[in-house]
């Protein structure tokens, strides 16, 4: 069965402009959705991270998203299936669904990162997140992690050391 599909409206963003209200606060990395779900009708979601040192998720799976990472500025280390890579601007990794990923900026600067996902939808995940951990000093891991398995993904340790 073809599902019907919404037309796609035309949308120019600025460099700090998103397709939220504000940034969203992802595990204290600022988060500017640059392509939602409801943009692409499902297919993808991107999104604008601006990472400051000593940030990056715990150890993840995706069990429903396929996720490619870009870094614009600054050194990110990241780790898929056990295979860890230090990036620097111009590179990228793709971690499929069912891999175990993470990053994590080990530096004294913060690092610019495009992260796309699909199909859509994550950003669903990231506003969650966001309402959760925005007005805490630091983020709630506990927490965190059942929004996580709402959204089809499962921690699987702490972050990179």
């Amino acid at each position: 069965m073809t599902m019907p599909s919404v037309k796609a409206e035309a949308f120019t963003l600025a460099a700090r402009e998103g397709r939220t209200s504000e940034p969203l606060d992802i595990l204290g990395q600022e988060c500017l959705v640059k392509l939602a779900n409801a943009d692409t009708n499902g297919a993808a979601a991107v999104f604008h991270l601006d990472a400051p040192p000593m940030s990056g998720p715990p150890l993840h799976r995706h069990s429903r998203e396929d996720e490619w990472l870009y870094v614009l500025d600054g050194e990110v280390t990241v780790e898929v299936d056990g295979r860890r890579s230090v990036l620097s601007a111009g590179g990228s990794t793709f971690a499929p669904r069912g891999t175990a990923h993470t990053f994590q900026i080990f530096g004294p600067a913060a690092a610019r990162i495009l992260v796309m996902v699909t199909p859509g939808g994550f950003d669903h995940f990231f506003r969650a997140l966001s309402a959760l951990n925005k007005p805490l000093p630091s983020p709630d891991f506990a927490r965190s992690e059942q929004i996580m398995k709402e959204h089809g993904l499962e921690m699987l340790g702490p972050p990179l050391s």
